[in-house]
């Protein structure tokens, strides 16, 4: 099996994977909203060019300050949720809208995947050059890879991704993202240590373990620790119920003398 290119050349694959992106669904609002990189174009706070309308999730395109405030448009559930937040921050607090208008969003860009035993985080911006780093070898029965990159732009880290790490190691990647970390030598700094760099790095800049903010990393635990406790609860009120229904009074709310 192959892939057949447009110039003729064949790669062979077993398999192909087609994604073919996205459209922002904004026909609704053109010819009454500013528009720029495919969405709804709005500032630091999530407001649109008019002022009382706002736009979040796939469709927004803000700026980005650690992008030096880059318009850009996520599509990726985390976004959504931090410019809904965010959104929602400014509609409360509107008295601060003049001095924030024009700053940049400090959301750091933030994709995540899992299937089945993989797992794969990306922090920031694949911009610059990529050094690899990790066992890119198959692993051995019962094994996980782990393995990475990082992009590099200006001598610092401008982006990361990395495969099976643990949670602190995926915290210490997004912590050397956020802060930028300067690179002297890619290859010995980045090429050979990988996760080690970043990790001395959040060390070094105090980052304390599971002290990131909540949208560096994905809130899918929280989501399951929540919905658990619910199902538990609703369980217990079911238990409760079925026991105490037998004893309990009910009342004929269609009596005049009630």
């Amino acid at each position: 099996a192959a892939a057949i290119l447009r110039d003729g050349r064949r790669l062979p694959a077993d398999m192909v994977v087609v994604g073919i992106g996205a459209r922002a669904n904004t026909g609704l609002f053109d010819g009454q909203l500013a528009m720029e990189r495919g969405g709804i174009k709005v500032n630091g706070r999530m407001q649109t060019s008019d002022a009382a309308v706002y736009a979040v999730g796939d469709v927004a395109a803000f700026p980005v300050a650690l992008l030096g405030g880059d318009v850009r448009r996520f599509e990726h559930v985390d976004c959504a949720r931090r410019t809904a937040r965010r959104a929602i921050e400014a509609i409360l607090e509107p008295s601060g809208g003049a001095a924030e208008e024009g700053k940049a969003f400090g959301y750091l860009p933030y994709f995540y995947s899992r299937v089945f035993a993989l797992s794969w985080q990306f922090y920031g911006d694949n911009a610059g050059e990529a050094v690899h780093f990790g066992d890119f070898s198959p692993p051995v029965a019962g094994g996980k890879p782990k393995f990475g990159a990082c992009w590099v732009s200006g001598g610092r880290v401008a982006g990361a991704f990395i495969e099976g790490g643990s949670p602190e190691e995926n915290e210490a990647m997004a912590s050397a993202v956020r802060s930028r970390a300067a690179i002297a030598d890619l290859a010995a700094e980045l090429g050979s240590r990988g996760l080690g760099f970043a990790d001395e790095e959040s060390r070094r800049k105090g980052v304390r373990r599971g002290a990131l903010a909540a949208g560096d990393r994905p809130t899918y635990a929280r989501h399951a620790t929540v919905g658990v406790a619910a199902a538990v609860s609703i369980a217990a009120f079911a238990y409760w119920y079925g026991w105490m229904a037998p004893y309990v009074v009910k009342r004929d709310f269609s009596d005049p003398k009630l």
